[in-house]
């Protein structure tokens, strides 16, 4: 017991003028709300809801303050157990349910131990009165050591559930928190909780608001989806960005949606394609094929039909099927129709058209510059040499 008041008065403060400095050993005060209480008194003295009185006091004798299995004697400074009615120990003190200090600490006393914490403190599941029994929230620290556990809270946290019982001395037990203290939100992960910022909240979490009658608070929840990085909301297919470890790193969204889930490169299958890229899996649709049953990602990042169904060929355009492919202007292919030399993909690619009329319909408009050009140009020149000998001749 003593270790844990010497580690409590790591925490201590000087008493200033309050109640609480008269008898107090020194700087041994702490705050319970607004109000400084000693937790360690001279000799002869002990903690009586934070005041230090006389060990033959009638108030340490209605708050059943002993040193334990012993009675109190001239060098105690601090109470070991509470046996009065309403009254708990805590750091070395009695205090009691119906004193206004002992309810900031706790709400219900029995047997010299608390069984209910107050707002910002918990009860020590099936503690005794040789022991202390309430625990601040946010004291996650040096908590309370008992024969069932080390019962710690949680750093910055306002209000909390008390944890289950441990089993040893050995044990630690940390509470729940529900709430904490300033902007911080509480997150929950793997059964545990804790107050962080809310800009904190990712990598496989996301910030809820839930609502709670006119007010609202935020929390950080995991993300449903396995190896999801970035969700939207809670609940299945609702990830937006997978993580970029473990095998479930490709994100296959959900018809017109956002949100997906996250799969294995072996799962994308069927009417889908792997894009590495995006670390994604994509739907043949919306890459711009049409009737495919599988499709591909080639190397210059153009997505193409890899098998139609039904007897399907792939056409010249490798976007889509069609029923056969189109006679004397392609050849099949390994169910795949390929322009023959001199044809390429029409414009809607279901059949070939030919390279040298493209060439020949550019060619024909080229020949009517150059035609027009040439006659001007000859005109010019029969004009000129016309003026030449005319004009020379006479002179």
């Amino acid at each position: 017991m003593l270790a844990i008041y010497f580690a409590v008065g790591v925490l201590a403060a000087d008493c200033g003028s309050e109640a609480a400095a008269t008898n107090c050993d020194g700087a041994n005060c702490e705050a319970v709300g607004s109000t400084k209480v000693c937790i360690q008194c001279t000799a002869g003295n002990v903690p009586i809801n934070g005041i230090c009185k006389p060990k033959g006091d009638p108030t340490v004798s209605t708050a059943g303050c002993t040193k334990g299995s012993d009675p109190l004697d001239g060098n105690s400074k601090t109470c070991g157990k509470c046996e009065g009615d309403t009254y708990f120990l805590y750091k070395g003190g009695c205090y009691s349910t119906s004193d206004a200090t002992g309810k900031i600490l706790c709400a219900t006393a029995t047997s010299g131990a608390c069984t209910q914490g107050a707002e910002g403190y918990f009860a020590i599941p099936e503690a005794s009165s040789t022991g202390e029994s309430v625990v601040k929230c946010d004291d996650s620290a040096t908590g309370i050591q008992i024969s069932t556990g080390t019962y710690k809270g949680v750093a910055d946290c306002a209000v909390c559930t008390a944890p289950r019982k441990g089993t040893s001395s050995g044990d630690q037990q940390i509470a729940i928190c529900n709430k904490c203290t300033g902007d911080k939100i509480v997150k929950t992960a793997d059964g545990a909780t804790s107050c962080i910022d809310e800009s904190a909240c990712n990598n496989g979490f996301f910030v809820e608001t839930t609502a709670n009658g006119s007010t609202s608070s935020k929390v950080c929840t995991a993300c449903t989806d396995d190896n999801c990085d970035v969700c939207a909301a809670f609940g299945a297919k609702k990830c937006s960005k997978c993580k970029t470890s473990g095998e479930k790193i490709y994100l296959q969204k959900e018809a017109d949606s956002q949100t997906g889930t996250c799969i294995e490169k072996a799962s994308c299958t069927g009417t889908n394609y792997i894009d590495e890229a995006a670390k994604a899996c994509n739907t043949c649709a919306s890459a711009g094929t049409t009737d495919c049953t599988t499709c591909e990602k080639g190397a210059d990042g153009a997505v193409v039909c890899k098998t139609c169904g039904s007897q399907k060929k792939i056409r010249p355009d490798k976007k889509g099927c069609i029923d056969a492919c189109p006679p004397d202007v392609s050849t099949e292919k390994n169910g795949v129709c390929e322009c023959v030399e001199g044809y390429a993909p029409s414009a809607d690619g279901s059949s070939c058209t030919s390279s040298s009329a493209n060439r020949s319909a550019l060619s024909t408009g080229a020949i009517a510059g150059i035609s027009v050009a040439a006659v001007v140009v000859v005109g010019g020149l029969v004009g000129f040499l016309c003026w030449w000998f005319i004009c020379r001749g006479k002179a």
